[in-house]
């Protein structure tokens, strides 16, 4: 008799499983580093502690997200991965273009080989997005939370950070003395979780959620 476990669609149900728990793990350790004010995680290359807590939220409800409307459970948990790291690319190209930007401000908008490369590798690890576009849908929600994203970025970009280390940054700078309330550092973190919040957005986690709890269970009789 064949074990259950070996059946390759249990095993990958397990995995599925296995994946949330170990997200909800992350979860949780990313809060606590968060509010110790450990606020990079040196051992996984200094990522922040909000970028973790964001990606593993994200995977969870976008895996759930595409198991649902009929993807395979090995096809989500892919998915669901992408779109994850969607996210950080994502905010990786803005910072990117933001320099770019502030480069050609200053009279020099010239792209170095390597600058190049990386944007089109950041443009590349965000494609996935045109493999789920129909199944992400940009609300009000969304369109509010894009507006704020877009109004604390360029406060933070205009209050304190990178002028601090960047000689040639372009835009006009609101602080010109030392942040005493670290009032950039919480710009930078607040436009993460943004981001994350419209990447959120776009799954329309409430409409999965009833949508999953009016469909009768397979299990049920007529």
């Amino acid at each position: 008799m064949t074990s259950p476990i070996s059946h390759p669609g249990e095993l990958t149900h397990r995995l599925v499983l296995g994946s949330y728990v170990g997200a909800f793990v992350v979860f949780l350790a990313s809060l606590a580093l968060t509010f110790e004010g450990r606020l990079w995680v040196s051992q996984l290359g200094d990522v922040s502690s909000v970028s973790l807590a964001s990606v593993s939220v994200i995977y969870v409800l976008s895996q759930h997200r595409f198991r649902s409307v009929g993807y395979s459970e090995a096809k989500s948990v892919v998915l669901g991965v992408l779109f994850a790291n969607a996210f950080l690319q994502v905010y990786e190209l803005i910072y990117g273009l933001t320099f770019v930007l502030s480069g050609a401000l200053a009279g020099s908008p010239s792209i170095s080989g390597t600058q190049a490369r990386t944007i089109v590798l950041w443009i590349i690890m965000i494609s996935p997005f045109l493999l789920v576009r129909e199944h992400l849908t940009f609300n009000r929600t969304s369109g509010a939370l894009l507006a704020v994203l877009g109004a604390v970025w360029v406060t933070w970009m205009l209050y304190g950070f990178p002028q601090y280390y960047y000689s040639g940054y372009a835009f006009p700078q609101i602080l010109m003395t030392t942040d005493s309330f670290h009032l950039s550092l919480w710009l930078n973190f607040g436009s993460k979780a943004l981001l994350a919040a419209l990447f959120v957005s776009l799954l329309e986690p409430l409409k999965a959620l009833n949508d999953s709890l009016a469909r009768p269970s397979p299990r049920q009789g007529p």
